[in-house]
Parts: C-alpha cells; structure tokens; sequence
C-alpha cells in the first residue's frame, strides 16, 4: 500500500492538525473539505487510506457506501473519526463498508499503529487477490466451493473467565458462530498440544485486564507465529484510556483493536467481518494451491514459470497504469551455465537452478514475483516500486548469487555462480513501447507483458555486453 492519505473534514483546523501528525511521520497528505469534494480527489489521486471526520453534506457512512461502490476508490481503506457516544454512527459506518472506525480524539500513537495495521492487511489482501485474478485469466478458476455463510469458530481468551463469561453468552445470541471461552495460559498449553488442537479458530478475541494487559498480550506473538493460528483474526478488547496496549495490540498483530465499553453489537459485526475474511482468503488460497501448483510451477525449482509469469506481469501492468504507481520488471540470466552442465553434469546445473531460485526468493518481498522462464533464466516482478529501490534489489540478487559459492553433486568443493540482470522501470501513468518503439496503448495484456519483457531483455544484452556479473538498467530513446 502506498502511503498516501486523503483527510476529508468539513473543519479546517481538523485537516490542519492531522496533516501535521501525518506528514511528520512521512505521509503523502491531500485534504477535503466535503463528501463530493472526497469523491472527486479519491478518483483523482487514488489514495491508500482516507480519513473521514466531520462532514455537512453527508455522513461519514453515506461517504464510504459512495467510495466503495465506485471500482475507482473502493480499494482504499477508509477510516471513519466520531465520538465514542455516538454508537449508531460507528455502527452504520462500519455496515457501510468502513475498514475502521476510530474514536474523537484520537492518540497520535494510536492512530498510527491503526494505519500500520491496515497497511499490512490491505497489501496481503491484494496480493492474494492480484493472484487470483492471475489465475482466473488463465482459465484455472473453479466454483467456490466453501459458502461464506458458515457458521465459524471463534475463541474468547480472557485471564479472568468469569468477567469475560456475560460477554460471551451476550455473543453467542447475535452471531451464528461457535464461540468458546478459554483462559490465558490454559488456551496457550492446548494451542501448542497438535492432539488437543484439532479444530483452529478462524478469529481469536483477546480480552485484556488493566493491570496485566501488557502480560497478556505476550499471546499476539505466539498466535501470528504458529501455524494453526497465524492467518486467523484477532480482535483485541483494551481498558479504556490504555493508549500504550491499544497501540502495542495493532503492532504485535492485532488486526482489530476496540476499548472495553464497545457495544456488542460493534463487536459482533468487527468478529463476523473477521472470520468471513478468513473463509475467503482461505477460499482463494486453496484454490491457488490446487490449480496452479500442477499448471503453472516449474517442476525442478518450485517457482512459477512463464505461463504464470506474463499474464502475471501484464495484470501488474494494467493495474500500475490504473492506479499511477511505477512497478519494475528484471530479466536475470546465469552466467556460462551451459559450461557448468558440460564440466560438472546436469546434476549439477540442477542444483544450482534450485539454489538459485531459494536465494533470489529470500531477497524479494513477498508482493514480488520470481519465475523462471527458461533454462537459466528468471523474471522478477516488483509491483509499487521506486527505480532506486529496484536497482538496489537487482544489485542485492546479483550479489546474493556470486558472493556464496555453490555446493554440487559430485564434487567436494563448491563452485562459483554469477548472475547479469537487466531491470526496466515502468512508471504507470507512461504508456510502455514496443520494442519498435510504437505505443502499445491498445495492444493486448500479452502484448504489453511481451514487450516489458523485451525491455528487461535489453538491458540484460548491455550487462552481457559489458562483462557479465552486471546490473545494468534499461534506458529507453528520448
């Protein structure tokens, strides 16, 4: 997600304020004075995160049915500033769509640990999303097959059982899930038992007392890091006024956070999202796993190869030129392999390929996308990208490969390996060319990933040229 904001308040103080708070910690701020004027800018400068305080010519739940109903803002996170008292406007807000709704005034540190929050969530929101859409253009989608009206699990862990007992039978009457109660340390010896947790929540509630909240919130760690739990979602119960374990909650890894006090109707709806959000993803990852590990993955070194790679690449593409955000493509090409299987077998080039694949791996982001596309060679991916950033990927891939030598079959010492790597940098808004130069405005999704391809493909041709073990980036004629 990039960190754009867009504050839309009526008051211009409000604005004023906020765009200070946000701008010192390295936000990109645009403001609105009114709901018609957020609309507009948010079609305009497509921003990550909008900000909604006080409005007059519409409430903030009419503005985020507005936003989210349009295909050209509804991927931003909206977060929606009231008053506490004012439980029917949290509540209509949050049924209209809001990712968030935050109470007035709101602690600077608070807030910023809310957006870091929503940052994570939303950039592993669409890059599972980006997949499958990858995924559904090749033809490889199936039906839905799990419905998201099924009645989930949720786990209520609470250090004091008996305080948090009303709460969960008040719950249990609103929501058709299955909700249990645990205490703290009785929850954390079944979690770690494989026998005794035979059936994972889809979302945890973490009740936290005043007096041991920083204690028990030890548990966040231990649940984002175990398999059974981590991609289930945590909403966190925090004492009122305690900013330190609100803003501690949101960076441990709390998806949700709520002060003790929240009605339960907001609760509920804050779980429901929570586990109908976890039945999708996991939806959409079984369906990625299922179909594309046979179709679209090469067999020796695991990666995605090149029928997964373009349309890949084409749909970055079209979403880059949508959003006005630069994204980078790399061609890399190992350095006389073919000398590699001659001296040391094929085995051995076998090896090596894997190795290869492992390293470039560690050193992308998970967003980024390595395939291998043919013998030796390997394209990379970076969605939202700066050029800076880009080169200094590509230089860390390059060293990555020729700094360690490489173990091989056959042969007690290992053998060095180098790499050249040639990088293009789309900015988004700029049409790409073709290798011939014509705008390719109107070509197909093909077209445009071929011809990205081919101007990685150059650059990759000068570090060859140049003396192999080489960046080199493409730069296209004025």
């Amino acid at each position: 997600m990039t960190r754009h904001i867009l504050i839309v308040d009526a008051v211009a103080t409000n604005r004023i304020v906020l765009k200070v708070k946000l701008a010192s910690a390295f936000y990109s701020v645009a403001q609105a004075s009114s709901g018609a004027e957020a609309v507009q800018s948010a079609r305009q400068s497509k921003p990550s995160v909008i900000i909604v305080g006080s409005l007059r010519d519409m409430t903030g739940a009419d503005l985020c049915q507005t936003l989210k109903s349009d295909p050209r803002t509804r991927q931003a996170a909206i977060v929606i500033l009231t008053s506490d008292a004012d439980s029917r406007a949290r509540l209509a807000a949050l049924q209209a769509g809001a990712d968030d709704v935050v109470s007035k005034p709101c602690d600077d540190a608070v807030l910023l640990a809310r957006l870091r929050s929503l940052q994570r969530g939303r950039d592993a929101a669409a890059e599972m999303q980006l997949r499958e859409e990858t995924h559904r253009t090749l033809g490889l989608s199936e039906a839905e097959t799990r419905p998201f009206d099924v009645p989930g699990r949720i786990a209520v862990i609470a250090a004091d059982r008996g305080t948090a007992a009303q709460e969960v039978q008040a719950l249990r009457r609103i929501l058709p899930h299955k909700i249990e109660l645990h205490a703290t340390q009785d929850f954390l010896r079944r979690a770690t038992d494989p026998v005794r947790m035979h059936a994972t929540p889809d979302a945890f509630l973490l009740v936290l007392t005043q007096d041991t909240a920083s204690k028990e919130l030890q548990v966040l760690p231990d649940l984002r890091t175990w398999d059974p739990t981590r991609r289930a979602g945590v909403l966190v119960v925090a004492p009122p006024g305690d900013r330190i374990s609100t803003a501690s909650a949101l960076d441990l890894g709390a998806d949700d956070v709520v002060k003790r006090g929240t009605s339960r109707d907001e609760i509920a709806l804050r779980l429901d999202r929570l586990v109908r959000r976890k039945h999708r993803a996991d939806e959409l990852r079984d369906t990625l796993q299922d179909g594309l590990r046979a179709a679209v993955t090469d067999p020796l070194t695991g990666l995605h190869n090149r029928r997964f790679a373009l349309p890949h690449l084409a749909r970055v593409a079209d979403r880059a030129r949508r959003s006005a955000r630069s994204f980078a493509v790399m061609v890399a090409d190992l350095d006389h392999f073919k000398q590699i299987n001659d001296r040391y077998g094929h085995a051995a080039g076998d090896a090596v390929l894997c190795e290869v694949s492992s390293r470039m791996t560690s050193c992308l982001r998970p967003v980024d996308l390595v395939a291998r596309i043919g013998g030796e060679e390997f394209l990379i991916v970076m969605p939202d990208v700066t050029g800076r950033a880009a080169q200094a990927t590509a230089h860390r891939l390059r060293a990555a490969i020729a700094d360690a030598r490489f173990a091989v079959p056959g042969r007690s010492e290992p053998i060095g390996v180098t790499i050249s790597i040639g990088v293009t940098l789309e900015q988004g808004t700029i049409t790409p060319s073709a290798p011939d130069g014509r705008s390719i405005a109107s070509a197909t999704d093909a077209a445009v990933a071929e011809a990205l391809l081919a101007r990685a493909d150059q650059a990759l041709y000068a570090a060859k040229a140049h003396g192999r073990n080489q960046v080199e980036l493409d730069r296209p004629a004025a």
